[in-house]
């Protein structure tokens, strides 16, 4: 397959909680922002794989990967993942992430960087960027460079519960093609806890626009699992087998399935089914399995 730019979104899922603190905000709204090189989703993130809720211990590990049947002869896909997250130093928690996607034509790595920020006891960042090196000019499935900065604000004194999201991923110019998502959206946490957002896609050149959503529900109790699902539509950009990496043209209709077990006080795994339908381009079926532990 030739010139193939792909982006990956992300469909999320989230924790149960009343707490107001940033650090719960934070927990469950990483649930939101799963990523899965499977899946199209919002993307105010790149940068948020988390897993199921924060542990009392320094770091995160997780480890794990996916396998995706696709039709009309795009074949199957098959990734491997890797991210480690800090969480000594307080307000800042910084964490990198490897993945490996390999298809029939070859495969690409992309290393990332980034760091949660917490400037109040109800309001953080998340910044971050990715680069994925290319090997081979018929094999780019990754982005050479992409740079996200996502907001959480949480707003006790107007909903109980009720956490706001925006965020922005901006594409330098890469071949000649560029781009950026603008999001908005909320996280609402109850005994079930729902989620939903709004992306703006701009394509470069030419400014070529469109909208797409996602929305979630999740339900379950921070150590022993959780049970949830999301669905996403609309013309989304980042995701489309093209030969510039920025493509609105091609409508989009998916949702995931997902349980996440505790097999242990401090580890665990989490497992995903991703269905998504790229109109007049393929359909794509795929698991995804990751363990995590924390030490």
């Amino acid at each position: 397959m030739k010139k193939i730019y792909i982006m990956l979104f992300f469909i999320m899922i989230f924790r149960l909680a009343s707490d107001s603190s940033a650090e719960t905000i934070e927990s469950l709204a990483d649930k939101f922002i799963q990523p899965s090189t499977t899946s199209s989703g919002v993307l105010t993130d790149t940068i948020k794989p988390e897993p199921f809720g924060e542990s009392k211990n320094d770091f995160h590990l997780e480890i794990g990967g996916n396998y995706n049947w696709l039709n009309n002869n795009y074949g199957e896909w098959k990734a491997f993942d890797l991210r480690l997250k800090y969480s000594g130093f307080g307000w800042i928690k910084p964490f990198g992430s490897i993945s490996s996607q390999s298809r029939k034509e070859g495969s690409q790595m992309v290393y990332g960087l980034g760091s949660y920020i917490h400037l109040d006891p109800d309001f953080y960042l998340i910044a971050g960027v990715s680069g994925a090196p290319v090997r081979d000019n018929d094999v780019i499935i990754h982005p050479r460079l992409r740079m996200d900065l996502s907001a959480f604000y949480n707003t006790p004194k107007i909903v109980n519960g009720l956490v706001l999201t925006t965020g922005i991923t901006h594409f330098p110019r890469q071949n000649g093609a560029g781009g950026d998502i603008i999001s908005a959206g909320f996280i609402y946490y109850g005994k079930i806890i729902f989620n939903g957002s709004v992306n703006y896609n701009i394509a470069r050149p030419g400014n070529d626009t469109s909208f797409s959503g996602v929305a979630g529900i999740m339900y379950g109790e921070e150590g022993k699992y959780w049970v949830g699902g999301g669905a996403t539509m609309g013309k989304v950009a980042y995701q489309t087998v093209s030969a510039i990496p920025i493509d609105v043209r091609y409508e989009t209709r998916g949702f995931n399935l997902f349980y996440t077990h505790w097999i242990g006080k401090n580890w665990g795994i989490k497992s995903r089914f991703d269905y998504n339908n790229l109109v007049d381009l393929y359909i794509l079926n795929g698991i995804t399995i990751n363990f995590f532990f924390d030490f």
